[in-house]
């Protein structure tokens, strides 16, 4: 069973609201996930580009852009990391309180 599963198997929910609670929270994931990367873009390339003298971008700035986008990237790895383990957590509480006693 999966995480999704057991959220809504809890909630006595039919078969079409899961399905419908699974796509509202993949949907919500996904602009969470296109709002980061928005962000971290935005904020990378304020940072690291000063200047447009030139089309191309100047080899201080591809160095400060790449090393920026390392940086973001791997902190939203370790969000991720957090955030499962979290619900891991949260899904072995709540199948405790669901077992009978």
């Amino acid at each position: 069973m999966n995480n999704m599963q057991s959220l809504t198997q809890g909630a006595n929910m039919s078969k079409k609201e899961q399905k419908e609670f699974e796509l509202m929270v993949q949907d919500m994931m996904f602009s969470e996930m296109q709002e980061m990367y928005i962000g971290f873009v935005d904020r990378c390339f304020g940072k690291c580009v000063n200047t447009f003298r030139t089309r191309k971008l100047l080899s201080s700035e591809k160095e400060c852009v790449s090393n920026c986008v390392a940086k973001s990237l791997a902190h939203i790895k370790r969000v991720q990391l957090r955030f499962q383990e979290q619900n891991q957590m949260m899904n072995a509480q709540a199948q405790a309180t669901m077992q009978p006693k």
